[in-house]
Parts: C-alpha cells; structure tokens; sequence
C-alpha cells in the first residue's frame, strides 16, 4: 500500500516532463531513503509527513528537508531490524548518489563532523537573528553589527580555524547582538526573535548530537525566561556531555600550552646561555659601553687582547683605559652619532693601536656598532689582534725593497748575459765559418779551430746550465740522483781542463787528494761536478799569478757514510771583507763590469751554495784583498760496493788472487737480438757463462731450474717487464732466488725509470749501450767467492786494422762497438748483421703504430728500437726514437709523434745501406 504510494508520488513527477530537476532529485532522495526502511508498517507516522512534504513547493522542500531526512535516518538507524545501517554508511551513501546536496547548506551540515556542525549551527543561528531583527527596524546602519554580520555569513575554513576560540568569539557576538538589538527594539523583542529562531532550528536539527551547541550562543537572559522548548533528557545529556569533553579538550590544551611555555621559557635561558657562551668564546675580543662610556661587558677575548681582567674594567669609564688620541675619538664619535646618526668611526672597520698597563703596544682592527635602546644608545666594539699582521706587512714591504734590489741585479744581469752569451756564439760561429771554406789540407790547424769551437760550446752550456740551474732551485724542483762514481776519475778529468787554463795564465794548478779518500762513493756526480766547476773556474779567474790547488780529504766516518772535506785555496786578487757576505747572492759580482771586468754570470756561487745545502753541507769562504781566497765545504755521502777493476788486474796477474769474475753464471733478460747478442759476447768475453731469456716469465722459469750468480735484466719487454719480474724475484719463498743481484739495462736516461728499478728491488742501474768498464766494475763488486780465476781478464783479440772505411759510413759511428769488442771483426759484423735482421722487422711495426695513432704500441716498439739505434752510433736517430717514446708516454699531438718518424724516415734507408755495406767491407 505505502509502496504503492511512493510510486504514484514518483510515477507522477516522471510523467511531468516540464517537472523541475531539482525537485525530482528531492523526490527521488525522499524514495531512496523509503527503500532503506525493511518494514514500512512501522513508519505511518513517516508517511504521513512525507505526503504533507510532497505538497511542498520546491523552496518549502529545500527548508524542510533536513527534518525529514532527520526522521528517515533516526527510524533506519534504531527501528530497522533487518537492515540496520549506521548514520555515517547512511550519510556517505547520501552524498555519493546526490552530489546536489552540497549546494544546500541548511542540508550539508548535516554531514559535517560534529564538532563543526556545531559551529556551523551556532553561525547559521546568530546570521538568523540578525536577518530577523532587520526585518523588524528595517535594516541596521550600526557598524558593529554589520561587520558582526559579514562575518557570520562568511563560510568556515575547517582546515585553519582553532574550534575552542571560535565558540568563544560566536558567544561574545551573542551577546553583542542581544545587547543592542535589546537597546533598539527592547527586551520582549529581541527575545521574540531568538525564541521563534531557535523554534525553527530546533524542528529542523533538533536531532543532530550537535544541536545543544546552539543553547551555547542564546544569552542567560533567555534562558532564565524558562521559554525555551529545551531537548530531551538524553539530549540534555548529551549536550553536558558534550561540554565535558569540551572542559577536557579545553584544559588539555591549556595544559598543553603551558608546557610549551615553560619550555619557551627553557629556551629562552637557553638562547641566552647560548649567546653568552658564543660572545665568551668569539676569537674578536668585545666590548659593550653606553653613550657615557661606562663598560657593560667585557668578553674572554678582550681580556686576552687587553690583558684587563672583566672585574677590573666593568662599571669603570673605557675612555680610562684608551690612549689619549683613541680616547677623544671615541668621545666625539659616540656624541656626533647620538645627535645626526652617523659618523665616520662608527659601523665601519679601522685600525688603530692600545698601550696595554705593562706598556706593549697592541694594534688593533676595531669595529663599533651602535645599538638603539628605548632609553639610550649603546655601543659594542668587535677587536682582533693584528700585531702579527703589522709584523708580515712590514716583513712584506722589506723584502719588496729586496726584490727590487733583485730585480736591478737581474736587470744588470741580463745586461751582462747579453755579451756572456754573444763571445762564445761570435767565437762558435766564427771558427764554424773558418771550416767550412777550409780545404782540411792542415789537420792540426782544423783540429785546434774544432779545440775553439768545443771550449767555446762547453762556456756557452755553462752559462745556460747556471740559469736552468738557478730556475730549478728557485721553483724548488732541484733534484739529487745519487748513484757509484769515480771521485778520483772525476777530479782528474776537472783538472785535465784548469791545468790547460792555469798554463794559459802563468799560474800553477795542483791537486792534494788525501791517500784515504775512496776512489768509489755513492752520490751526485753531476752536482759535486757543477761545484767544483764553480769554485776552480772562479779561482783561475781571479788568479794572475801563483796557484790554484784543490785538496780533498777525509771527515767523519760512519758504518756506511763518510765525510770528503773540498778545499778550493787561490792566491788572487781577494775579495774586501764588506763584501765577503754577499758574494753568495744571486746576480752579485764583485767586480763590475767597466775596463777591467771580469766574464761571470754572478749565479755561479749562489747555485754552488745552494747545492752543498741540498746535500747537508755548508760553503764557507775565507778571503783578504791581494792574498787570496780560500772555499770550503763538506758533503756526507755513501759507502760504495764497487771495487776497482785496476787492482783486481794487478791481483791477478801477481797471482795474488784467484778470485775473478770468470766461471759466473749470468741470467740475460732481454726481448731485443741485437742487445742479447751484444752482452753475450761482452759477457764471454770474460769467461761468464750467458743464458737468455726474452721477457720476464721465461726468467721466472729458468731460475727455478738454474743457479745464477747475476741477472742483467731489461726494464720493458712484453708478457712481463723488468719491474714486475724483479718484484716476483724478492718475493720468491727460496732465499737463494731471493737474493741474486739484478742489474737493470735500460736505454731511459731519466731519474724516474731508475727510481722505479731500484723500488722493484733491483740492485743497479746501468743505462744501454752498456759500457764495458762500468759492468766490469759492477761485477767484480759483486763477483762470488769460491769461482776459479783465470790469467787474464779478456781474451786476447787480434786488433782489426781499418775496420770500417770512414768514407763509407756516413750515418753510423761503430767507435762504440771497436772499443767494446777490441775491433773483434766477427762479433761486430754479427751486431751489425742482427741490427739487419731484427730492426726492420721493428721499424715497420713502429710505423704501423705511429699512423694508426696506437700510442701504447708507439712507446713500446720506440723503447725497443732506441737501444739498438744508440749502440750503433745513431745518435740523432735515438734521439728522435726518445721523443716519440716520451710523446706517446704522455698521449701527446699525434701530429708531433708523426713529424718525429718522418724524420727517423728520411734516414732510416740509408742507415740500411751504410749498414749492409759496412758488412760487406768487414768481409774483404
């Protein structure tokens, strides 16, 4: 029967079709919320009152939906017995069928959260009243009130709003609005108004939980009239409930917030400790003073600077404890910026200086900052110590007025370099001219011209290796290479060249060389050179008659170092005892150039100076005008293992002792023909037993199975370097193997290839070709005991006459290989031979690698090539070899790598030809 109702209610609004939309989707609301009900017999009472809502006009429904809908959701919720839904599945089913609800907001309350529909209610309520009050008088001009108004009728930002203070402001707005509305219209009135409003809102939600919040905002005044047609007990209950919670969350919240001001306050002190602790610890000292003067605070570091303790200075007047002209500046600045607002001391950054009580001077960077306080101004000084600085900055202006002095000295020194460098090159290039139209009919007069050209040569590279030198020790990129050498060969051959230039002055030149001095040390050869170059060149120079003599003798003596003692003694001209000091200055000449001026860079003392401090010693010099001078330096070196191949020569054949280096067993490591062949027969040379090995891997293998005495190992090869096989060797488990001596062969020149032989664990460095009488040194330094000597050192050779006819060989010099193998015909032909065979095979994979641009190959194949090319007297060739080496090292251009073989490929033909011809003259 009621089903039937609603169809015809339903079926009637379809059949309309002007019907409006609005008003369809109310009633097809109205039919779902029916449907919800599972025993329509027990809701006439809803029937009735949805026949009479039908009735309704569309602005009517609007009005009093949210009471049926109200009725529908309560007999659903607590009268349904088969389907029972709750209020929010109701709700949230509501509000996805029938979007439009959310345009009506007497209905969209409703699904609100309780505690803002609450507030929604009591806005809604109070923006009724006023609407009502106006209807009454006619509108209200009072500002309050409609400002009261554009706010009530502002919707909520639920995100943002704080509830609790809201409930407050729309009670205390309550009460505003009765109040002047009860001025205007007068107390019966104005209770009209809330009482027939909340009439209505009451038959409208009266069956929200949230609707008691509306008594929140109707004033006591009302309430006492006992007018109001109150809720239900259970209502009432919930509303005191309600307001129990609330007085929790309230007091919560206030519990909450003064938490969180007593920890502000925590912090607070906190900050305040903390600001404290970083003023007491800053690294500027700091001084707080106001308008008068008077110190506020005085931080540790002030009184570090100042040397005040705080107690001392507080409360007193700072212009006390300022010298006087700091003190009336500081007087006149405060003055000057309390009354305009600026000055020039203050906010800025200056230096300035405070006596301290013991009378130091202590200079100081100052800063003050004024401060505004609401009664006074204050002052905060920020100081740092730049005493030190002062120091530097004056350190800084003297040593620019020395290198101005400097620079006048290189200035002067350019100037004499100027003709330094032009004598020599006149004299080079004069004699050079000389040969070139000579018809070499007068071989002693050619030969004294190419005597010019070589010393002329030998004081021009003098000159420029003293200012590469001086660059060097300048930059700090000086570096010591210390290996064996011959100190008493090296003093002979120094003196084979002065004792010529000592003759040539009518003076005497000797040399008085302590008989304990060692002939073999371990050093810097090509540095000890360079001094005493220096120091005997600068005797002889200043020298016009008497002597020049060198002595030598020995110092200290350690376990493994000893002490040589250098003596340069002239008897020149002297050098005046005011500028004795100086004369190790860069750039300084005693004697200036003029009539009498004597040739010099004036680098060559400070270089030689600087040298002996690079070794740990020291240069001194003793000097009177018209005697002579006398320089002095010592220099630690090392004990060297060599022993001298002269006196095992004359053990030998005095029969004295048996022990030579004949019966060795020596291990060659080497992937080049013509270097295997090469030492070999250097090597049998002496009755040494050779084996060979091509790379480091066979070597491995052969050491296991053979006793070798020494290895000569090569430092690249392929499968497995020198480095790398070395390495192996003084890791083996077997001592023996472990401790055989290896020499490193390597055509490299450079410091770098001999520092990475000797961190392998290699013993020696001895660069390709090999000279005979340096390996004769490092194996008989190394020679075993117990080997069965032999009568003579070498075998004797047949001397070869006219070897290589000098006309025919144009690109080669094989004076090398004469002097190494005693002109032996058959040996150097089948270097020669080898160099044929083996070297073009190189030279083509050398040219592959070079235009593919195969810089790893390039720097292999040029390493291989260079120690071949060198022992056959091609120079230039293993030069240009060296520089494709170095330039594929460092993956330069490839075009500079190319140009350098071109040049290699312009000569390489003919090498083989003079090559091939010069075999062919060792036949005849």
């Amino acid at each position: 029967m009621i089903a039937n109702w609603f169809k015809k209610i339903i079926s009637k609004n379809r059949i309309d079709p002007t019907g409006n939309k609005e008003e369809q989707d109310i009633n097809d609301l109205i039919n779902f919320l029916w449907k919800q009900i599972d025993i329509p017999a027990n809701a006439t009472n809803l029937k009735a009152k949805a026949k009479i809502f039908d009735t309704y006009s569309l602005s009517k429904k609007k009005e009093f939906l949210p009471e049926l809908y109200l009725l529908f959701e309560e007999h659903i919720v607590e009268k349904n017995i088969i389907n029972q839904l709750s209020s929010k599945i109701i709700r949230d089913k509501i509000i996805e069928r029938y979007a439009f609800l959310n345009t009506y907001e007497n209905f969209y309350l409703i699904f609100q959260s309780s505690s803002e529909q609450e507030l929604t209610l009591c806005r809604t309520f109070l923006f009724s009243v006023l609407v009502k009050s106006e209807e009454l008088v006619g509108g209200n001009n009072d500002p309050k009130i409609v400002n009261i108004k554009n706010y009530l009728h502002t919707d909520y930002n639920f995100k943002t709003i704080d509830l609790i203070k809201e409930r407050k402001k729309l009670l205390e707005y309550s009460t505003e609005i009765f109040q002047r509305i009860k001025n205007s219209l007068g107390i019966n009135a104005i209770t009209n108004i809330y009482l027939l409003i909340y009439k209505s809102y009451f038959q409208s939600y009266h069956l929200l939980d949230s609707f008691t919040g509306i008594l929140n905002v109707i004033p006591e005044e009302i309430l006492a009239k006992d007018l109001i047609n109150f809720p239900s007990k259970q209502q009432m209950l919930k509303m005191l409930q309600k307001q129990l919670y609330s007085m929790e969350e309230i007091n919560e919240r206030l519990t909450k917030e003064i938490i969180e001001r007593k920890k502000v306050e925590e912090d607070l002190k906190h900050i305040e400790h903390l600001n404290t602790t970083i003023l007491e610890t800053a690294m500027d000292g700091v001084i707080l003073v106001n308008s008068n003067g008077t110190v506020l605070n005085w931080n540790n570091q002030a009184e570090n600077i100042l040397e005040l303790k705080r107690e001392e200075t507080i409360g007193r007047s700072v212009y006390s404890l300022v010298p006087r002209k700091l003190r009336y500046a500081l007087q006149n600045s405060f003055s000057n910026y309390i009354k305009t607002g600026t000055d020039e001391l203050i906010n800025k950054r200056v230096e300035t200086s405070v006596n301290r009580i013991n009378g130091t001077v202590v200079h100081i960077e100052l800063t003050i900052i004024a401060i505004k306080t609401k009664e006074d101004f204050l002052f905060n000084a920020f100081f740092r110590d730049i005493t030190s600085k002062k120091v530097i900055d004056n350190e800084i202006r003297e040593a620019k007025v020395i290198a101005e002095k400097s620079a006048k000295a290189k200035s002067a020194f350019l100037s004499n370099m100027s003709h330094e460098i032009r004598t020599p090159l006149n004299v080079i290039l004069g004699l050079t001219g000389i040969l070139q139209k000579s018809d070499f009919s007068t071989p002693q007069v050619d030969k004294k011209n190419l005597d010019g050209i070589q010393f002329s040569a030998e004081n021009l590279l003098v000159l420029i290796n003293d200012i590469l030198d001086f660059s060097k020790i300048e930059a700090g990129k000086l570096t010591l290479h210390n290996t064996d050498f011959n100190v008493l060969e090296l003093i002979h051959n120094l003196s084979r060249g002065f004792r010529i230039k000592a003759d040539e002055k009518g003076i005497d030149y000797t040399v008085d060389i302590a008989p304990e001095v060692p002939k073999f040390i371990i050093g810097d050869q090509l540095r000890l050179n360079q001094i005493l170059i220096n120091l005997l060149g600068n005797a002889i120079k200043f020298t016009h008659e008497g002597k020049v003599t060198i002595e030598i003798t020995v110092g200290k003596i350690l376990k493994n170092q000893i002490t040589l003692n250098f003596a340069v003694k002239d008897t020149g001209v002297g050098i005046p005892k005011d500028k004795l000091a100086s004369i190790f200055e860069s750039f300084y000449q005693v004697h200036k150039p003029g009539k009498n001026k004597i040739e010099g860079t004036g680098l060559g003392l400070s270089i030689s100076k600087q040298l002996i401090e690079l070794q740990g010693g020291k240069l001194k010099a003793k000097s009177k005008p018209g005697i002579g001078s006398v320089f002095q330096f010592s220099i630690q070196y090392t004990k060297s293992q060599f022993k001298s191949t002269e006196k095992n020569q004359k053990r030998i054949i005095s029969n004295q002792d048996t022990t030579d280096i004949s019966g060795m067993r020596v291990l060659v490591v080497e992937d080049n023909k013509m270097n295997q062949f090469f030492l070999k027969q250097l090597l049998l040379n002496w009755n040494i037993e050779v084996h060979l090995a091509e790379n480091g891997k066979i070597a491995l293998e052969k050491i296991e199975h053979s006793v070798y005495d020494l290895i000569l190992m090569d430092m690249h090869m392929p499968v497995m370097d020198g480095p790398e096989t070395a390495m192996k060797i003084r890791k083996s488990p077997n001592a023996a193997i472990k401790q055989i001596p290896i020499i490193a062969c390597s055509a490299d020149v450079f410091p770098e290839s001999k520092k990475k032989a000797i961190a392998s664990g290699m013993d020696f460095y001895l660069t390709k070709p090999l000279s005979e009488k340096a390996l004769e040194e490092v194996l008989f330094s190394l020679q075993p005991k117990g080997i069965k000597g032999r009568t003579s050192i070498k075998t004797e050779v047949s001397p070869v006459k006219n070897l290589v006819n000098s006309s025919s060989i144009k690109t080669c010099d094989l004076s090398f290989l004469k002097k190494t193998f005693d002109n032996d015909k058959e040996i150097i032909q089948s270097v020669l031979q080898i160099f044929i065979d083996e070297t073009p095979l190189d030279y083509q994979k050398l040219k592959d690698a070079v235009y593919q641009n195969d810089m790893v190959t390039s720097k292999q194949i040029a390493h291989k090539l260079k120690s071949s090319f060198k022992t056959i007297g091609l120079s230039h060739q293993t030069q240009l070899l060296q520089k494709i080496e170095q330039n594929s090292a460092q993956n330069n251009d490839s075009k500079v790598i190319l140009e350098l073989f071109k040049q290699l490929e312009e000569s390489f033909p003919q090498i083989i030809k003079d090559i091939k011809l010069s075999i062919k003259e060792l036949d005849s």
